[in-house]
Formats: structure tokens, sequence, C-alpha cells
């Protein structure tokens, strides 16, 4: 559980800060983050404690990196669990999310952003999931998994203008929910 971790964004040495998040680490943190699209209610840490729910950061909306993030990650988890909440955070004011309404009105997932959360709320998230930038309102790439609020599988890529391996992610998904389910 490393606070800070040093990473790379385009040749430029960048500093990410808060708790790596672990499996089998639960979600501790308190938070309320506004919505921004295809959802009505805040994001809270409650949410994030009941059933399984993938959790997608992205630090710039309108760069490709961060809508092909949301929408290979809408799509290969519709075919492989669709049980799965998915919930993406952005720093972006909901306004930036209308590109992804207008190129991609079949993303159905919900959004929300830390601009207008309380600092207690931002702190507290950026910190909670590891994606704070030293210096930077913007928080990093990552793709998290979380069963009754407890972390089962996590990734924030070392390259962040890359998003993070979304197949690698679910394979590690379907591991850790491997391990748990009951033999038949």
């Amino acid at each position: 559980m490393h606070i800070l971790r040093h990473a790379d964004l385009g040749g430029r040495p960048i500093v990410l800060f808060g708790h790596t998040p672990q499996p089998g680490r639960p979600l501790v943190d308190v938070f309320s983050l506004p919505p921004a699209r295809a959802a009505t209610m805040p994001l809270t840490d409650g949410e994030l404690r009941r059933g399984l729910v993938v959790v997608s950061t992205l630090p710039n909306i309108q760069r490709h990196a961060c809508v092909a993030q949301i929408v290979e990650l809408e799509e290969k988890c519709a075919h492989r669990f669709p049980e799965v909440r998915i919930a993406h955070v952005s720093q972006d004011d909901a306004i930036h999310w209308r590109e992804v309404d207008r190129y991609h009105p079949g993303i159905g997932a919900a959004s929300y952003t830390l601009d207008g959360a309380s600092e207690s709320s931002r702190v507290s998230f950026t910190w909670g999931f590891g994606v704070g930038v030293l210096g930077h309102q913007r928080i990093a790439h990552g793709l998290f998994a979380l069963r009754e609020g407890v972390f089962i599988a996590a990734e924030i890529p070392f390259d962040q203008m890359h998003a993070p391996d979304i197949g690698g992610f679910l394979g590690a998904l379907d591991t850790a929910l491997a391990e748990v389910r009951p033999c038949e």
C-alpha cells in the first residue's frame, strides 16, 4: 500500500498519491460525488459497498484514451459480467460528458465528477483509490472492482497516456470471483 508512486505522462514523470487498493482491503473512505451523466443521485461510498461494482477513473474525458476506456469497459463487461454495475469518475465538469452522448449514445453506465464535490469528498476518493496526481486537479486512469465494499481487483497503469489493460483487468476480476464462488 504505497502512498506515493511514480508514473509517466507522455515522457514526463508524475507522482500519484493515495492508498494503492489491494485485494481484500475494505473501502473505508467516505465521499459523495456529483452525477455527470446517466445518473441523478451522487455516487457515495455506500453505493460501492453494495454488490459487485467496477469503478473506472478517467483523467480527461475529452481525450481518446478516456473515451476508449469507457466504451471498451462497458462492451466487455456486458458480455463477461452482466451483473456488474459500472461507475465512471472524472475530474471534468458534467458538460464534458456530452461528447460521449454524441458519439456513443449506447453507453449506459453512470458517470460522476469530482468537479463540484466537497474538498473532503475529493480528497477521500482520490486517497482511497490511489488516483490523486500530485500538483494537479486531474486524477489518474484506473480500474477497480469491489464486492460488497471490498477491493477484489485494481489496475492503475504506469503509462498514464493510455487506458488500463481492460482485458487483463477483467481476467483478474474473473479469477477473483472464481476464488469466492462455491463449488458446484
